[in-house]
C-alpha cells in the first residue's frame, strides 16, 4: 500500500507538472506527500568566479527564495485538505532524494524526467535517470507535457 509520496522539485514547469500528476493519484491513494527541494552546493557553479566572501550571503538567499516557493506551491496547488509535508535539503540532489526515500520510509516517488539534455545528460545523465537505479522504492517519472506544436 503506498502510504508515502516523495515530490522532489526544481520548481521547473516539468516539476509542476509531476506534482499536479502526484496530487491527482494521490486523490485514489489519500497518501502523504513530501515536496522535497535540494539545494545544490553553490561551489558547483565555479565557473562564475563568484567570491568567497558573498557564498554564505547567496546561498541564504537561494534557501529564502526556495521556502517562500513552497509555500506558494502549498497555497496554491496542495489541496488544503492533503497531507503534504515540505523539506529543502543541501546536497547533490539525486544523493539527498535517494537518503531522504530511505530515511522517511518512502513508499512512491514521482518525480519529473527532464533535464540535463546533449553533452550534459551524456557526461553527468540525469537525476531522474539516477533516482530510478538507485531508488530504495518505485519511482513513477513524468515526461513533459507535450502542446500540439511540439513534436514528440
Amino acid at each position: 500500500m503506498i502510504k508515502k509520496i516523495l515530490i522532489p522539485t526544481d520548481f521547473s514547469t516539468s516539476a509542476m507538472h509531476a506534482l499536479s500528476y502526484a496530487i491527482e493519484l494521490n486523490k485514489v491513494l489519500n497518501a502523504r506527500l513530501y515536496l522535497l527541494h535540494i539545494l545544490q552546493d553553490i561551489t558547483d557553479y565555479s565557473e562564475f568566479n563568484l567570491s568567497p566572501s558573498i557564498l554564505p550571503q547567496l546561498y541564504a538567499e537561494f534557501e529564502q527564495n526556495a521556502t517562500r516557493r513552497l509555500e506558494e506551491i502549498m497555497g496554491s496547488k496542495v489541496p488544503a485538505d492533503t497531507a503534504c509535508d515540505t523539506y529543502i535539503l543541501h546536497g547533490i540532489p539525486f544523493v539527498e532524494i535517494i537518503q531522504f526515500a530511505k530515511d522517511e520510509n518512502i513508499d512512491l516517488i514521482v518525480i519529473a524526467s527532464h533535464g540535463r539534455t546533449g553533452l550534459k545528460h551524456v557526461l553527468f545523465g540525469s537525476t531522474a535517470e539516477k533516482v530510478v537505479k538507485k531508488s530504495p522504492c518505485p519511482v513513477l517519472t513524468i515526461g513533459s507535457q507535450v502542446t500540439g506544436s511540439e513534436s514528440i
